[in-house]
């Protein structure tokens, strides 16, 4: 009896020991696991801060990028003010240039006719001229026809 409690206890022994033996492991194991548990914490802080970082930055982006856009909005409005303006302005000019060679136009009809009555009046004038110079030498002539004439008759009597 005292042999089967001596195996017992020897049994009993070896079972402690493998017990002792597996809570070593287990203990190991824990240790192992609580240390990565803190690294992945540590991790997932450091990725919580970097995505913290990340949105802030994002943020600020889209706060620069809707500045931009509202800018461009509002040069875009600018420009096409700017453009209409233009436009007003060309046409406004261009109307005017329209309406003074209308009046060039017409006052070139009018110099245009004045002077064709000019150049009627200056030829009926050569005309007249002509046509007293004409007269004037007949009458000369005539008149030296007739002072012969006299002279002649004078001479006889």
């Amino acid at each position: 009896q005292i042999k089967e409690l001596q195996s017992r206890i020897e049994e009993l022994d070896e079972e402690l020991a493998i017990e002792r033996s597996n809570r070593a492991k287990a203990e190991k194991n824990r240790s192992l696991l609580s240390r990565d548990i803190e690294d992945l914490g540590r991790r997932l802080e450091e990725a919580g801060s970097n995505t913290t970082t990340q949105i802030e930055l994002n943020k600020k982006r889209e706060a620069e990028l809707a500045k931009l856009k509202a800018d461009l909005e509002e040069n875009n409005i600018a420009h096409e003010g700017t453009l209409a303006a233009l436009r007003q302005k060309h046409n406004n000019t261009m109307a005017e240039m329209g309406e003074q060679i209308d009046s060039l136009n017409k006052m070139k009809g009018k110099a245009e006719k004045d002077k064709a009555g000019m150049e009627r009046d200056l030829q009926d004038a050569r005309s007249g001229l002509d046509e007293a110079m004409r007269d004037r030498a007949n009458i000369e002539k005539n008149c030296k026809m007739t002072q012969g004439l006299i002279v002649e008759s004078n001479t006889k009597l």
